[in-house]
């Protein structure tokens, strides 16, 4: 659950997923181990336990150097943030453990579901989600789509959105040389989110099944 950088021995640390973990799995912030406290700056925001993404409400947690230098980027780049939001994120950091747990519930539940939707039509599972709301699955065998045909695909057919794969692989290769060293798998998973109403994610399910029961698959016959 850590996403961090390493500058002169001083970690940026993002957490804003440290309520939504899985399995009986409690986060660990970096900070809390021993002698990084003093050199470890945490970022986080009311996004993703509050369901607030558009807000663009967050703060900052570092030692006083730290913190009076972010402080004065801050003040000179974005100035603040809106008062009404500040009013109602303080509401909302003083939300009772109960949220926490019912969020964390809840979650956990709709990443089950889908999972085994997912897995239903023939993706293959091989990295099950243990936090935050996103399912990385890889596109079945017998699919000559790559990642960016299929989701469009996807969206004609169904209905349904996903996100290609392969943003999320890093490469300095060029094409020719990756089809050279075997990188093939780049384009082969999609990534879901299922951070949605149980409404839509059964309007999602529902319109795969359909799909999958009268063309076999969900690309028809665009697979091998």
């Amino acid at each position: 659950m850590h996403c961090f950088s390493y500058v002169r021995r001083v970690v940026c640390l993002l957490q804003v997923y440290e309520h939504i973990t899985y399995d009986n799995i409690k986060h660990i912030s970096l900070a809390s181990l021993p002698g990084m406290q003093e050199r470890t700056i945490i970022t986080s925001s009311l996004s993703k336990t509050f369901s607030v993404t558009g807000w663009r409400v967050g703060w900052a947690i570092a030692p006083a150097f730290f913190a009076s230098a972010i402080r004065n980027i801050h003040i000179k780049i974005t100035d603040s943030a809106p008062a009404p939001f500040q009013e109602a994120a303080l509401t909302a950091l003083r939300s009772p453990p109960e949220y926490f747990e019912k969020l964390r519930r809840e979650y956990e539940s709709k990443r089950d579901y889908i999972v085994h939707l997912i897995a239903g039509i023939g993706f293959q599972i091989k990295f099950k989600p243990r936090g935050a709301f996103f399912l990385f699955a890889e596109l079945p065998e017998n699919y000559l789509l790559s990642d960016v045909e299929y989701v469009k695909e996807l969206i004609k057919q169904a209905g349904v959105v996903a996100v290609p794969g392969c943003g999320f692989f890093h490469t300095t290769l060029s094409t020719e040389k990756l089809s050279q060293v075997g990188c093939s798998y780049q384009e082969r998973y999609i990534r879901f989110a299922f951070c949605k109403s149980s409404a839509t994610l059964a309007a999602a399910a529902q319109k795969l099944a359909e799909l999958s029961d009268a063309m076999g698959c969900v690309t028809g016959g665009k697979n091998a």
